[in-house]
């Protein structure tokens, strides 16, 4: 009787192993089927997502396209949102950033070295006006051109010795303001102070919307006004053409002809931005657009979540 107990035991023992093996599986099973299902939902709601972030560029491209066509004064688009629009799951809307109303960094990387010495200048004003160091327009140049060095007597001299040599590539240009991060001189604090005054162009020209341009902005291009006077010229308009901006009171006795190149009335350059609420799940995209470029898609950079 011993021995066909002891085989009972072990046979209940083995089935007990099988079925809590058999468990184990299972719930493995399915997990790994609960996380491919997941996944797949996530992969859809981001490509839904994405799909009605491309339809909401679109809308602003006509929406932009239709302003200049009619005339309109373009800098009312400026940061402005669309009402929602219901999808499937959530909601979309956009707004256009203004680029023309901002410092385009790239402009210190130019081929010609008059011009790039010129917004390095006018860089370092806004940077003045910012109360940042003034410093962050020489090692910005430094990148930008590969060979631009502090200029002799300048405070840099010093504070570059102390340094190792840049760890970006030199010569290229931004793909983004916020490469402006990667410089030793530009901490947390001073890029929350810098990034609505800057942007990153695909060119290399230093060209202002006078009515749009924020006015620490319009006071760095032109060297002789100040933040306080270059609000009141701003809050004047806006100017239907150059000629009356330049003859402004406050713009006339100070305006020079190589600051008045880097003026414009509308502006060729916004940042397209598209809120996509999917599933309670908010996405953000961006895409830098040209308002004017012929032949050319409109579209030079996207991103999620970053402008």
């Amino acid at each position: 009787m011993t021995a066909p107990k002891r085989q009972r035991g072990s046979a209940l023992l083995i089935a007990l192993i099988t079925a809590a093996l058999a468990a184990v599986i299972a719930t493995a099973l399915l997990e790994r089927g609960q996380r491919s299902l997941a996944r797949s939902e996530a992969l859809l709601a981001t490509e839904r997502s994405w799909q009605y972030a491309q339809g909401m560029s679109v809308l602003a491209r006509s929406m932009l396209q239709r302003a200049l066509s009619e005339g309109a004064d373009t800098s009312a688009l400026d940061g402005n949102w669309t009402a929602p629009f219901q999808v499937p799951g959530g909601m979309v809307r956009g707004r256009l950033i203004d680029q023309g109303a901002r410092f385009n960094l790239n402009a210190l990387g130019h081929p010609d070295s008059g011009i790039a010495g010129e917004a390095r200048a006018g860089f370092e004003r806004l940077l003045q006006q910012a109360g940042l160091n003034p410093v962050i327009a020489d090692e910005l140049a430094d990148w930008l051109d590969g060979a631009v060095l502090p200029r002799p007597g300048s405070a840099a001299n010093d504070w570059y010795a102390r340094q190792d040599p840049p760890y970006r590539t030199s010569g290229v240009l931004l793909a983004n303001a916020s490469e402006l991060r990667w410089l030793r001189s530009v901490d947390a604090e001073t890029w929350r102070v810098l990034a609505p005054l800057v942007t990153a162009l695909p060119e290399p020209e230093l060209r202002v919307n006078v009515n749009s341009a924020r006015p620490e902005v319009l006071a760095a291009v032109i060297a002789d006004l100040d933040v306080e006077q270059a609000r009141r010229v701003i809050a004047d308009g806006p100017y239907s053409d150059l000629v009356l901006f330049s003859e402004h009171p406050l713009v006339k006795p100070v305006l020079r002809p190589d600051e008045r190149v880097r003026l414009a009335i509308n502006s060729r350059w916004y940042l397209a931005q598209a809120r996509v609420v999917i599933d309670g799940v908010e996405r953000e995209y961006f895409r830098l657009m040209s308002a004017t470029e012929a032949g050319y898609d409109g579209f030079r950079r996207f991103s999620q979540g970053v402008p």
